[in-house]
């Protein structure tokens, strides 16, 4: 009733058993557990990051949601990757922080040991999973090792929220793939928390792509940083190490090795490059109107790739065109059949050829047997040799690629694969191990099969009443005199047809 007073709470709503007053107790004591393991974790963490030299400092202390760091070897941006993860892991209890690169392989070989030697160096408890390749904090976050090579990949990352996500290698990873993963997966996963990325590499020698436009476009998104490992105290003889290098390999000011690798700057090398392609050069709209042979490559795998490419070419034009890519994991020879007829069924081909090395022989001509296909064995000997004259062609914008988007994966590989300096040193040309080039075998493998190097241009006539003209009258005259005195044609002079002469007298 209004104007009454609140009756006081009896008593006995104020007593607890005591299991209720030891659950309440034991509840307040991990709390209190929990407030003091995180402010020991937020401490640890922050001697952490006062272990960064001034140049990751700069970067780390950066208010940009979106950071470029761009250095040269031994700069030391693994210290720094670890270092950011394990920060965001610490800030946020309970959280996902991804560090991805190239491959899993990759992933363990660059970080894994390097967040090892932290933990042992710093006892922040992290818990280490193999298996998984994550790595759980006391605080219930976990830090997520993953390899980004294909679209299927991609969608691993989609779906929970991060703080921070890391991207290691991006110079090395697909254009294409890198710009899925960012612009369709880690942009929304970042919103919750108003996260951060990190695209972390060193230059290409392609000086093209999705890591290269993020730091070099006016425009980019991305806060650019840059250091070398001049800038890494923990290397106090870089300088000696660097100009011993420089004597060594007789690498002068200019050179691109040089200048990337240990100077950090983008300079192009076509030299390390496998294929000559460029964008601005082969990269054409739509495939023109003529009459066109087809033509089919395959570059067969399981665990690996299978790649379908085709080319066509006419005898219309001097240019070969490359129209169609495609790549799968997991193919077996009755997918591999069905994807050729399904093909075949679009493009009609004039040929096809796949490669039969190791168990492809075997593959092939189960394929032909039960699916009464024609597919030939690829030609694979003098491979460089080939990849010089293919590149010769790319050179002279004679081989074309339709700039759609079944052919991204191509582009990718083509932009990437780099010949193994290791090899290259020895004197060999050795395609890099850790660079995908399904696509661009099955590539070749059709270039040389392709007939576009027949095509020879209609000569042009003379213009009327040229020199020309005139000496190839006087030619034809010849050789109707020679046919007539012969007995094998009627005089050039009886022949009934159009008078060029008397049109113009006349008209």
């Amino acid at each position: 009733m209004a104007g009454q007073p609140k009756k006081r709470a009896r008593r006995s709503d104020l007593q607890w058993t005591r299991e209720q007053r030891s659950l309440a107790e034991e509840a307040v004591r991990r709390l209190r557990a929990r407030k003091d393991q995180q402010h020991q974790l937020e401490l640890l963490s922050s001697q952490l990051i006062g272990s960064l030299h001034p140049k990751q400092l700069e970067f780390f202390e950066s208010d940009s949601k979106k950071r470029i760091a761009r250095c040269s070897r031994r700069a030391g941006k693994t210290h720094l990757a670890a270092i950011g993860l394990i920060d965001a892991a610490v800030k946020t209890p309970g959280v996902l922080v991804p560090y991805i690169t190239l491959s899993i392989k990759n992933a363990r070989r660059i970080l894994w040991t390097t967040l090892r030697e932290i933990e042992r160096s710093w006892a922040l408890g992290m818990e280490f999973l193999e298996n998984q390749l994550t790595v759980k904090m006391p605080n219930g976050s976990q830090i997520i090792l993953g390899g980004c090579q294909d679209p299927g990949e991609v969608e691993k990352f989609r779906g929970p929220a991060y703080s921070r996500v890391i991207i290691d290698e991006a110079q090395s990873i697909k254009t294409s793939i890198l710009e899925s993963l960012v612009n369709d997966v880690l942009e929304a996963a970042l919103l919750d928390y108003d996260g951060e990325l990190w695209l972390c590499g060193t230059p290409s020698a392609t000086c093209s792509g999705y890591f290269y436009d993020s730091d070099q476009l006016g425009k980019s998104p991305f806060e650019s940083h840059y250091w070398t490992l001049m800038d890494n105290p923990h290397l106090p003889g870089a300088r000696q190490w660097l100009d011993r290098a420089v004597k060594e390999n007789d690498w002068s000011e200019d050179n691109p090795t040089y200048r990337r690798e240990y100077l950090g700057e983008w300079t192009r090398d076509e030299n390390t490059l496998v294929y000559r392609f460029s964008r601005k050069r082969n990269l054409v709209d739509e495939l023109p109107d003529y009459q066109w042979q087809r033509a089919l490559g395959i570059d067969l795998g399981f665990v690996d790739s299978t790649a379908f490419v085709v080319v066509a070419w006419s005898d219309e034009c001097p240019e070969t065109y490359l129209i169609h890519t495609e790549k799968h994991t997991g193919y077996t020879s009755d997918d591999i059949a069905r994807k050729v007829q399904q093909l075949d069924f679009e493009y009609k081909f004039d040929r096809m050829v796949a490669d039969t090395g190791a168990l492809g022989k075997m593959i092939v001509t189960e394929i032909n047997r039960r699916y009464s296909l024609s597919i030939l064995p690829a030609e694979k000997s003098k491979k460089y040799d080939h990849i010089e004259l293919l590149n010769s062609d790319f050179k002279k914008g004679k081989f074309l690629v339709v700039d759609n988007y079944d052919n991204r994966a191509l582009v990718d590989e083509l932009e990437l694969l780099e010949w193994d300096p290791m090899e290259r040193a020895k004197g060999k040309f050795v395609e890099r191990s850790d660079c995908e080039n399904h696509a661009a075998d099955a590539m070749l493998y059709v270039w040389r099969e392709s007939l576009g190097f027949l095509h020879r241009p209609d000569a042009e006539k003379p213009g009327f009443k040229t020199p020309e003209w005139y000496a190839e009258e006087e030619r034809k005259m010849e050789a109707s005199a020679i046919s007539v005195l012969d007995g094998d044609s009627v005089p050039w002079w009886e022949e009934t047809g159009f008078d060029p002469g008397h049109e113009v007298i006349n008209g």
